[in-house]
């Protein structure tokens, strides 16, 4: 191995490290520039349709933006805050009612296989509480409530993140008032001879995320809306809960909608078996019609993201950056998409 191999592995290793130990700092960087991306988007619209100056554009959707969040903290934030409450005391009833229908099933089973004299099948919920040991004698339940009392409490508590908040913000705004400043400062830190390519993977980087974002938009919105009219039909508790639950993890693909089918059919078990199955059917349903009919309607130019690329982002980013990074996945899988795309067609 000559010296000059040795250097650029050196040195690969070391931009790794530097990676890796400022991977929460590029976290803060990559959402400013997300949210940044965002608003200059929002503005470059009420821009060219109102004809007025860009600052004042930039005014009204500051605004707009302001007046979307508190509405959300005063009209749906308090309704919400309600159900996930009762959400809460009910989630023993939910594990009690589940374990019934296993160990009844299981049961079934046996004494078809075994005959009516066959043992009866032990109880797997308390097989459960008695092999896990823990703290103060609690069970299961009342551990799985904790856990999701101490998760909206995290997420609730901004004191101990307020400073990451007003990071973001602040570096966002900066950049949504100057944008083109700081893309021509990137650019001057680039080689010549890379220069035009790099202005190009920019420009097509920023209408991949405006297409995403307008996309996501709106079809979390679509699904928000049909969850609440489905579950008002079947009748199912915690209404606006599932509703907001199912359109915020709709920004996350394959894992969001599984996951927000998870709680309004936990809940369908409390009334009766055949409920669960209709909510499940109910979100397929939605998921189909809003990936095969609203998708393509609203994206007709759409950035197409590869399959494997968007399952490889989540795990990596997941594993990265955390559960943010999760949520950050397909914006930074289509950066890259167009980074990989623009660099193999270099001369």
């Amino acid at each position: 191995m000559n010296n000059s191999i040795f250097f650029k592995i050196l040195v690969f290793s070391i931009c790794c490290l530097i990676f890796w130990s400022l991977r929460d700092f590029l976290l803060l960087i990559i959402c400013s520039l997300v949210i940044a991306n965002i608003i200059c988007n929002l503005t470059n619209k009420v821009k060219n349709i109102l004809k007025i100056p860009r600052s004042l554009s930039l005014f009204l959707v500051l605004i707009f933006l302001a007046f979307i969040f508190l509405a959300s903290v005063f009209l749906i934030l308090p309704p919400f805050i309600e159900e996930v409450n009762e959400l809460l005391i009910d989630v023993p009833n939910i594990l009690t009612r589940i374990n019934f229908i296993f160990n009844s099933n299981l049961e079934r089973i046996n004494r078809l296989l075994y005959g009516n004299d066959a043992d009866n099948i032990l109880d797997m919920y308390k097989i459960f509480n008695d092999f896990i040991i823990l703290p103060d004698g609690a069970t299961i339940a009342k551990a799985i409530k904790e856990s999701f009392i101490n998760i909206i409490n995290i997420a609730g508590n901004l004191g101990s993140g307020l400073i990451r908040i007003v990071f973001v913000l602040v570096v966002s705004l900066m950049i949504s008032i100057e944008p083109n400043s700081y893309k021509e400062g990137v650019l001057f830190i680039t080689p010549k001879a890379l220069r035009n390519k790099f202005r190009n993977i920019i420009e097509k980087s920023n209408i991949a995320l405006s297409n995403w974002m307008f996309s996501m938009v709106i079809s979390s919105i679509f699904v928000g809306l049909l969850s609440l009219i489905v579950l008002s039909i079947l009748d199912i508790k915690y209404v606006v809960s599932n509703a907001i639950i199912a359109m915020a993890l709709n920004i996350i693909p394959n894992i969001g909608p599984v996951i927000s089918a998870i709680f309004p059919i936990s809940i369908a078990l409390l009334d009766n078996l055949w409920k669960p199955l209709l909510v499940l059917s109910s979100y397929i349903i939605i998921q189909n019609i809003e990936s095969y009919i609203i998708m393509p309607s609203i994206m007709k130019k759409k950035t197409n993201l590869l399959p494997g690329l968007t399952l490889i982002s989540q795990f990596g980013f997941t594993f990265i950056f955390g559960p943010l990074g999760l949520i950050l996945s397909l914006p930074l899988a289509l950066v890259i998409q167009v980074i990989i795309k623009e660099t193999m067609n270099l001369d």
